[in-house]
């Protein structure tokens, strides 16, 4: 009959002082991610703060070029000095200004293989 041998069980406790080990270097330096990853977060939510009130700001703008743009008169508007206006406030209106993403925290898949390893049976 195959059995574990005592020589087997010693194998499979170094397999599992590594992995524990390991995993505490996984958790410290995760532990160390997430913080700085918070900070990143902090950057990008004053980030995009700031291009909250850039964006506001390019609102107002246009929407005082579309007010002077709809008192011109009608002949203006069709000319050439109007078609250059209506571009130059297109590129205004159409300026991309979105807001960053947040940095999604990572995570590591459940590190228990070294107590599953521990829990198995040396004999039938």
């Amino acid at each position: 009959m195959f059995r574990i041998t005592d020589e087997d069980q010693g194998e499979v406790g170094n397999f599992i002082t590594e992995l524990n080990e390991i995993k505490d270097k996984i958790d410290y330096a995760l532990g160390e991610a997430h913080e700085k990853i918070a900070a990143l977060n902090e950057q990008i939510q004053r980030y995009n703060n700031v291009l909250k009130n850039a964006r506001d700001f390019r609102d107002g703008v246009v929407q005082s070029m579309h007010d002077h743009f709809d008192g011109e008169p009608e002949k203006w508007r069709e000319g050439d000095d109007g078609e250059a206006y209506s571009s130059w406030l297109d590129e205004w209106e159409s300026a991309e200004l979105n807001s960053l993403d947040l940095v999604e925290q990572p995570e590591v898949a459940d590190q228990e293989h070294a107590a599953v390893l521990d829990e198995l049976p040396t004999e039938p």
